[in-house]
């Protein structure tokens, strides 16, 4: 028995043929056994011929099915590419943006590392300009000190020798009277 559909049509064929022969002699012999056996072969012919038919679209649907499944597969293997590169770019974008945001904080740490130099250089130039302040304040005030002791030691000398005259006078007086 083969199992091509031509093969297997031709086969179901002849079944058919034969029972409706037995059915007619049977039924001409007055026969009903024979009959009823050619009814039989006929049913179990028409039996066949549907499971057959039954089989051919079975397999046609499983083809179809074996067809949509590889279809499937293919776009699920290209939606799979499409995600992974959807992936592979966002993990580019964001060590980008890591990159950009670590740029960002070293411009930013040096920005506050010479905004803190020159605050701290402004600081030190007050305190130097303070400290001169104060020198020349201390030395305006030692240079009047000094210039008062010099007026001070002047009046005093010229005290001392107004004394010594007025006591050269005195003697020279008293040496004379």
């Amino acid at each position: 028995m083969s199992d091509t559909p031509s093969a297997q049509a031709r086969q179901g064929m002849a079944a058919m043929l034969a029972g409706k022969a037995k059915e007619a002699v049977g039924a001409v012999l007055h026969n009903d056994a024979l009959a009823a056996e050619g009814q039989l072969q006929q049913a179990e012919a028409t039996a066949r011929r549907d499971a057959a038919a039954k089989d051919a679209v079975a397999s046609v649907e499983a083809d179809e099915a074996a067809a949509a499944l590889q279809a499937t597969a293919e776009a699920a293997e290209r939606q799979e590419a499409v995600i992974e590169r959807a992936a592979d770019a966002q993990v580019e974008q964001v060590l980008r943006d890591a990159d950009v945001e670590a740029a960002t904080a070293r411009t930013a740490a040096e920005r506050e590392r010479v905004e803190e130099t020159a605050r701290v250089e402004a600081e030190a130039a007050a305190e130097a300009q303070r400290t001169l302040a104060a020198a020349a304040q201390a030395k305006e005030e030692a240079a009047r000190l000094e210039q008062d002791a010099r007026d001070q030691s002047a009046q005093q000398r010229a005290s001392a020798e107004a004394a010594e005259q007025a006591a050269s006078r005195a003697r020279a007086e008293a040496h004379d009277h």
